[in-house]
């Protein structure tokens, strides 16, 4: 996609974009189409088409609003012919475990895959393999829904649409989103190759009493109470504490939106700041118990490490304070405590209050969760119940209204599920709680919900079970509910970050063919708790909030997860040498390292091995050879979740045959397709009528028919293979790609990827490519790289072939790595120490940061977070800024919004948020050489109300205002015949060597000299 920004004669906004069909793929499959375009996302509601779309951010000036939308002119040009079936888009499934499908035959030694393999363990020495149980199950197919085709036949969606107005800094921002390609009526497919689009600029907001009132109509109807009319208003501008924060604002604007050319510099009367404090770190020397809001077990000496940190900024020009908990709680600077919950909230409210009296920018949560607790909020995804069916009683996962009750079958409606009486059970749709009822109070008026031994529903268990029965009225539990459980619970330090609560909704900003919509805003009582029961963070499966988050953050912050004074030093001397690369000393030995970049990736759709069985029905993982029928009969553990699949005979390890997929395949035709069940062979498949065409469409079972020669019938083992790149190394190349072009100073590239035989010549022979194992990555990450870039499956232990173990014995030294896992659960802070912690905490090596996800990531979603989090460092180096750019991407994830806001909250900073990440070699140092006579010597300092810089120029004293001698004692000053005061007479006392003269003089050769020589001096004064 190319853009390009047009002038205009008023402040309007008016941009051309581009797309051309060379970066246009159609990939035939047995299901249908894929398509794919350059720089775009293919996604859509589950069963409909999966057409490639993104949104787009432009800029508005200051202080102009977005108004009406306008398409100026657009090209279409014809694609694909009549009749073309797009592949239908699916549900997100998580980038967590791993899959394997079958065990090798006992005493078969050909492959190093059984059951006990490594391959399988996850490389933890107190840990067995992982069991079955564990690993992710299998996401649901969603079929193509004949009447979501032929409506996007007949209504396509607009080129471009209005979305949101956001605002970054003092510019308001419209975000619009693109879909490219459409359906016509014909069932062709065309490409947009050029469209212009205008937006106008209103100078102030076109609301009206009615907009207020209807909003406030609104507001009332969620909460069910009358709502404070003067609480109800246009989204505010947000508090910036000055000019630094107005210029990083501004910098993350530029970074974001595809005009940048309209942002100006922030100008304001900035607010008076008394005691500031640029730089927070809260800790303290004792857990806490943030429910009882009490202090636990000493943990001395965290407190004084921080103060270590606290010096180093200090010594850097920012204002840095450290803050216990046990004087937040104290109330030395307000009583904070009084209304809280618990201790988060507490931390909260101080945070609030101390922003805009000190100023503050930056946090450091110093400590781990039983020091600093978590925020856990609720996710959307996982745990859902679909509205209530006519069958009773109801299948797996499925609700059936009784007329007085709701009955839930639940099996596993969520990845990992477990029943437990801590679960909660909400209306996704509203966010209301149906409480766990323990006393046995609930009733048709009252609500709540309880096991039951059986599927008739009758009697009351006090153990979990399968069988759950709701009570409640009629309006609030016949309806689609969701189970909050330990996997879609969100552990989140996003809550200190974003200081603004309000719940918003929109309302047209004025009439025309398209409109924005005006953000109004509602702040509730609690923060992040708008309904009022306890549970934090709800949004909807869309990612519309309902409990008030806003996402925006006000606070950059990072996480020290340590736990006692040792572990808090290693955290300290690691940030300490990574700031302190660039002086004298490290630099020279150091100075190229920043070029260098390790990228790893591992499958995201495993390769599945299926072994011979003499049963005449095969288990999972195995097949079945029927000699009468002249056919083979293959069993996966569920139908596969992919569309373009391989699948390959291995006859011996030198020959390996890849079968058609063919629906017609019999015994004098060869392939393959999936059959109805294990006694049906007939292909599996149901006929739609699209687009005038009676289409058969092939259906995905875990049964798979093969026919072929009697070695191709009964090989050493079958494969299916992902066809073509695996995602998570594709991935990886686009961010590759990205990377060399954003940012060319990052130049020194190592790979390692579980698929790398499926690279393409071109791509492999751009950097060095090796195989991914575990002694391959631990190699590439002893040798002290700059950043680390992980893809793949993974838990808490680990992804990629780097776990706990491996990560807590790196011996990279003390420049740590900047590490990025786009991966499940890697930075699982919350329970036991996770891999991310044990690189943090790894005395002799291991990383200097981490930035992963605290619960599960999402295949097709977290890669565009990654790609946003590395454009960013093109106009910011502070780490947490970089994070912060996830914030940008929501929306990018097309209909399941909820996996972008599900992102924003588990993608967690471990580390300062203020480092700077360098982008490049650090320059070498260069001094001039001068000739000094050492007799009655003289340094003249040129220039009044000004810094010098360069060498010091020798010359004739007579004309200087004052005269500095050298005192008996010590390397001092004094001065006498000044003729004005001296502004910064008290910095020349004391030692010279002890000296600011970075932020005073700046001169390191007249210091240098000062200090060796001891001569007298004669200088002209200035003033600083």
């Amino acid at each position: 996609m190319r853009t390009e920004v047009h002038k205009t004669k008023d402040n309007s906004v008016c941009v051309s974009l581009h797309f051309d069909t060379k970066g246009l793929t159609l990939s035939q499959t047995p299901f249908g189409v894929i398509v794919k375009l350059e720089d775009l996302n293919s996604t859509g509601e589950p069963g409909t088409p999966a057409l490639p779309r993104t949104q787009l951010r432009l800029a508005l000036p200051e202080p102009f609003w977005p108004g009406s939308l306008k398409i100026v002119e657009e090209k279409w040009e014809l694609v694909a012919d009549a009749g073309t079936l797009v592949v239908p888009a699916q549900q997100y499934r998580p980038g967590g475990g791993g899959e394997f499908q079958g065990s090798r035959p006992a005493g078969d030694t050909t492959l190093h895959c059984a059951g006990d393999c490594t391959c399988r363990s996850i490389h933890r020495p107190d840990r067995s393999p992982v069991d079955e149980k564990d690993k992710l199950p299998a996401s649901p197919f969603a079929p193509p829904i004949p009447e979501a085709y032929v409506e996007a036949a007949k209504n396509p969606p607009h080129i471009v649409q209005a979305v949101r107005i956001e605002t970054i800094g003092a510019n308001r921002i419209a975000v619009v989103e693109v879909t490219p390609i459409r359906y016509t009526l014909k069932g062709q497919l065309e490409l947009c190759t050029h469209v212009q689009l205008a937006i106008d600029a209103v100078k102030t907001a076109c609301m009206t009493d009615k907009d207020q009132n209807e909003a406030i109509a609104e507001f009332s109807k969620i909460y069910g109470k009358d709502v404070d009319k003067s609480r109800v208003i246009p989204e505010p501008e947000r508090f910036i504490s000055g000019a630094a924060e107005a210029s990083r604002l501004r910098d993350m604007a530029i970074s974001q939106v595809i005009n940048p050319i309209v942002i100006g510099s922030i100008r304001r009367d900035w607010p008076i700041i008394e005691l500031r404090s640029d730089y927070l770190i809260i800790t303290d020397d004792v857990t806490w118990d943030p429910v009882a809001i009490a202090p636990g077990v000493s943990r001395p000496g965290l407190i004084k490490e921080f103060e270590r940190l606290a010096e180093a900024k200090r010594a850097r020009g920012i204002s840095t304070r450290v803050v216990s908990i046990t004087d937040i709680v104290a109330g030395r600077w307000g009583n904070f405590r009084a209304g809280s919950r618990d201790l988060q909230e507490v931390i909260r409210r101080f945070l609030k209050d101390v922003r805009t009296r000190w100023g503050v920018n930056w946090l450091l949560l110093g400590g781990d969760t039983s020091i600093v607790p978590v925020r856990r909020v609720a996710g959307a995804l996982e745990g859902g119940i679909e509205p209530p069916l006519t069958v009773n009683p109801p299948a797996n996962n499925k609700s059936f209204w009784t007329g007085s009750h709701l009955r839930i079958h639940a099996v596993n409606p969520g990845t990992w599920w477990g029943a437990s009486t801590d679960n909660l059970l909400v209306r996704p749709d509203t966010g209301a709680l149906i409480r766990y009822d323990a006393a046995g109070t609930s009733s048709s008026t009252s609500p709540g919900w309880y096991f039951t031994t059986a599927d008739d529903y009758a009697t009351r268990s006090a153990t979990p079970t399968n069988f759950v029965r709701v009570e409640g009225p009629s309006s609030l539990v016949n309806a689609g509910l969701q189970f909050i459980y330990a996997w879609n619970t969100l552990p989140t330090d996003f809550y200190y970050a974003s200081l603004t609560s309000w719940v918003v909704r929109t309302r047209p900003v004025r009439f025309g063919p398209v409109t924005f919509q005006m953000p109004y805003v509602y702040t509730p009582p609690h923060d992040w708790d708008a309904i009022g029961n306890g549970v934090y963070g709800q949004f909807r499966l869309d990612g519309s909030d309902i409990d008030g988050v806003n996402l925006q953050t006000e606070l950059s912050v990072g996480r020290a997860p340590v736990e006692t004074a040792a572990e808090a030093n290693t955290f300290v001397n690691k940030t300490l040498a990574y700031e302190r690369l660039g002086r004298l000393g490290w630099r020279a030995a150091n100075r190229q390292w920043p070029r260098d970049l390790v990228l790893a990736a591992a499958d995201w759709g495993s390769r599945a091995v299926f072994w011979p069985t003499g049963n005449a029905v095969p288990a999972n993982g195995q097949y079945s050879h029927d000699a009468t029928q002249s056919r083979s009969l293959l069993k996966r553990d569920a139908a596969p979740d992919s569309f373009a699949w391989d699948v390959i005979a291995r006859i011996t390890e030198d020959d390996r045959r890849v079968l058609p997929y063919k629906t017609d395949a019999n015994p004098v035709v060869r392939g393959w397709y999936f059959a109805t069940s294990a006694t049906d062979s007939s292909p599996s498949r149901f006929q739609m009528n699209i687009f005038g065409t009676r289409i058969s469409w092939p259906m995905r079972s875990p049964w798979v028919i093969i026919h072929g020669s009697l070695a191709e019938r009964t090989p050493q083992m079958y494969e299916f293979n992902p066809r073509g790149a695996d995602g998570s190394m594709a991935d990886q190349e686009i961010l590759r790609k990205q990377i060399r072009s954003e940012l060319p100073g990052i130049d020194r590239h190592q790979r390692f990827y579980e698929d790398e035989f499926d690279l393409p010549f071109i791509d492999r022979i751009a950097a060095p490519v090796d195989f991914l194992t575990v002694s391959n990555l631990r190699s590439a990450l002893d040798a002290a790289p700059h950043i680390v870039s992980l893809s793949g499956h993974g838990n808490s232990n680990g992804c990629c072939s780097l776990s706990v173990n491996t990560a807590s014995n790196l011996t990279n030294g003390p420049l740590g790595f900047i590490a990025y896992a786009d991966s499940c659960l890697t930075n699982q802070f919350d329970e036991e120490d996770s891999m991310s912690e044990a690189l943090i905490k790894n005395p002799n090596g291991g990383a200097v940061a981490y930035i992963g996800n605290t619960r599960f990531s999402w295949i097709g979603v977290g890669d565009n977070f990654q790609r946003a989090f590395f454009h960013r460092l093109t106009a910011t180096r502070h780490l947490g800024l970089l994070n912060d750019s996830r914030l940008a991407t929501f929306g990018t994830s097309g209909f399941i919004a909820g996996a972008d806001r599900w992102a924003i909250y588990t993608l967690n900073l471990l580390g300062d948020p203020e480092l700077r990440v360098y982008r490049a070699a650090i320059p070498s140092l260069r001094l001039p050489l001068i000739k000094v006579k050492l007799r009655e010597p003289f340094i003249r300092i040129l220039g009044e109300r000004k810094v010098p810089t360069g060498p010091p120029v020798f010359g004739d004293p007579s004309r200087s205002r004052g005269r500095w001698y050298m005192c008996d004692k010590g390397r001092s000053l004094s001065l006498q015949g000044l003729r004005m005061p001296m502004v910064s007479c008290s910095c020349l006392r004391g030692d010279l060597r002890r000296v600011n003269w970075r932020s005073r003089l700046r001169t390191m050769s007249m210091l240098s000299w000062l200090t060796l020589c001891k001569p007298r001096v004669d200088a002209r004064w200035f003033e600083i």
